[in-house]
């Protein structure tokens, strides 16, 4: 359990990552208000999940 939270958090901060730098070649597809909004929801999923981690190994 452990293991998979904390691969899907580095999977969404990859995501974040990954976004963030595309996010100056934009031009008009996809629009930069779009790429913010991923980034946002990409990095509190990133957060989400790498925080569950550390409880559930706190746990452990």
């Amino acid at each position: 359990m452990v293991i998979a939270t904390a691969t899907i958090g580095l999977i969404f901060l990859y995501f974040t990552i990954a976004t963030f730098s595309i996010l100056n070649k934009a031009r008009m597809y996809p629009p930069k208000k779009v790429l913010k909004q991923r980034i946002s929801v990409f990095g509190t999923l990133a957060l989400f999940f790498i925080a569950l981690t550390l409880l559930l190994v706190r746990m452990q």
